[in-house]
């Protein structure tokens, strides 16, 4: 899950950590915006981080990012 800004991500991370296991990363250079740090869902139930983004007062973006390569770069998908 991407932010606009670091203050969204801690506001959310909070939030988070209580229904999710989650790690707080660095924004993968795929995803580009305007904050640094990025949540990692430990899970992969995305319909209950849908769910979970749907209820935020702030701007989030949900990401599906591959372990795999091609041309050098992970392939990614915006999710929501």
């Amino acid at each position: 899950m991407a932010f606009q800004s670091a203050s969204h991500s801690i506001m959310t991370e909070k939030k988070a950590r209580e229904l999710f296991d989650i790690t707080v990363i660095p924004t993968p250079e795929e995803i580009t915006n305007d904050c640094g740090l990025t949540l990692k869902f430990n899970e992969t139930d995305i319909a209950k981080i849908i769910e979970f983004q749907k209820t935020l007062s702030i701007p989030a973006d949900v990401y599906f990012i591959s372990n795999k390569k091609e041309n050098g770069k992970r392939k990614t998908e915006k999710i929501r």
